[in-house]
């Protein structure tokens, strides 16, 4: 068998992903997931917090928010005990805390959707970024026409008027094909 002449060309893409070197700079975080969770825990606040409310905030200790949560947290105590105690004590403890329960749900939620990855802070932060990112989503800046205007122009119309004399563009329902008389 003839030896080759070139050599193999290397792979630019590694076939075991998980050996790849990682990008330069911090690892990030998936914005659209803490929105979600923070959307998932906001979900379960309403449902248990006239409940859980008056136990978690006379809370102390991380014990004590833990029981709380096993008492009248059901059934989702197992989502936030022990793994999220201490951070709902931290979050319940901020000076910003809120006095209102529904506002109380709210940052609540969004401050536990960063888990300890990253700080209650910053998870708020997303979770508001991403709420009005989704808000603009998807909709109609300006809507332009171009038009034939009886001042002779030709042309885009400006704000739904003819630039040139003023004149309002008059809504024509729309009619398929050419209309005879």
């Amino acid at each position: 068998m003839p030896k080759r002449k070139k050599a193999a060309k290397k792979a630019n893409k590694a076939l075991d992903s998980f050996s790849a070197k990682r990008d330069r700079g911090r690892p990030g975080v998936r914005k659209s997931e803490i929105r979600n969770r923070g959307d998932h825990y906001r979900m379960i606040f309403e449902q248990t917090w006239e409940k859980l409310r008056e136990p978690l905030l006379r809370a102390k200790t991380q014990e004590e928010v833990t029981r709380a949560i096993e008492d009248f947290g059901k059934p989702y105590d197992r989502r936030f005990v022990p793994d999220l105690s201490s951070l709902i004590l931290k979050v319940i403890r901020e000076p910003k805390f809120p006095k209102r329960p529904a506002a109380q749900i709210g940052f609540l939620a969004d401050s536990l959707a960063g888990l300890t990855r990253i700080s209650p802070r910053r998870a708020r932060d997303i979770c508001e970024q991403e709420r009005k990112r989704k808000e603009k989503e998807h909709y109609i800046i300006r809507q332009d026409y171009y038009i034939e205007c009886t001042c002779s122009y030709e042309g885009p119309a400006l704000h739904g008027t003819c630039p040139n004399c003023g004149t309002a563009i008059i809504s024509v329902p729309f009619m398929a094909g050419p209309q005879r008389p």
